[in-house]
């Protein structure tokens, strides 16, 4: 039988919860208590899209940005698989500010993406994205500088 700890039982409750029907721009209260770091709850500007799903195993490890809109169907995730290694992986995923994710992105791996990035709606991301660049695709890749 699996043995849960209490943490992570509480960061999948809260995970859930954030799949309610709640405003977009309240959403990051409820992440909050998931272990996801947002900026101080007095100036946080940050949108959270419905049905956006957050890696449950290690949320504590996602960073969001301020004036960040993350958009609807968008998976942000912190393990993966390394098929080389054949070692299971975590590692950081960290959003700058002023960042716009665009609907149904998969953002995988351990990735950083810079302030005032965009990413393309569908888009697979990979790697770490620069600030003030547009990517987009699968995988994404580079499209312009803004």
């Amino acid at each position: 039988m699996r043995r849960y700890s209490f943490g992570r039982i509480r960061r999948y409750l809260f995970l859930q919860m954030a799949k309610l029907p709640i405003p977009g721009h309240k959403r990051h209260f409820v992440l909050r208590m998931a272990g996801i770091k947002f900026p101080p709850p007095s100036e946080c500007d940050v949108f959270i899209g419905a049905g956006v799903r957050f890696d449950t195993l290690c949320p504590e490890n996602i960073t969001i940005g301020n004036h960040t809109l993350i958009t609807a169907g968008t998976t942000v995730l912190t393990h993966y698989y390394d098929p080389f290694t054949r070692d299971f992986r975590t590692g950081r995923v960290v959003v700058g500010e002023g960042v716009f994710i665009g609907v149904n992105t998969i953002v995988c791996k351990s990735v950083a993406i810079g302030d005032g990035a965009v990413v393309g709606a569908g888009s697979v991301v990979t790697k770490d994205i620069p600030a003030g660049e547009v990517w987009a695709g699968n995988p994404a890749r580079f499209v312009r500088k803004l």
